[in-house]
């Protein structure tokens, strides 16, 4: 599967996680999450290519930066915990299927 195509997946998974989880107009959370994740998504993909970077670090990383960025965002609605929360949750969903996208159709 083309690496574009894992990004599309990211996005498939991770907007409507944060649309039921964060609160704010649905808008807003479309727009911050997507260019949250153009954001991270390739920076990752960067550093783990160049530099012998657990993945598992990297992906907390992400899920770091994203949180913050929510709450940044969005604290007005929500707190620093519930924004971390939710980027924790949106990550480790769209990694485990990531792997099982790659165990099962790659």
């Amino acid at each position: 599967m083309p690496l574009y195509a894992y990004f599309i997946c990211t996005l498939l998974i991770e907007l409507p996680i944060v649309l039921l989880l964060l609160k704010g107009t649905n808008k807003e959370k479309l727009l911050i999450a997507f260019l949250l994740n153009l954001f991270t998504w390739p920076l990752l993909q960067v550093i783990y290519a160049n530099y012998s970077i657990s993945i598992y670090i990297l992906e907390m990383g992400v899920f770091i930066l994203e949180g913050i960025g929510y709450w940044l965002f969005f604290k007005q609605n929500n707190s620093w915990l519930k924004c971390m929360l939710i980027a924790l949750i949106a990550n480790a969903v769209s990694y485990g299927v990531g792997l099982l996208i790659v165990k099962y159709f790659e």
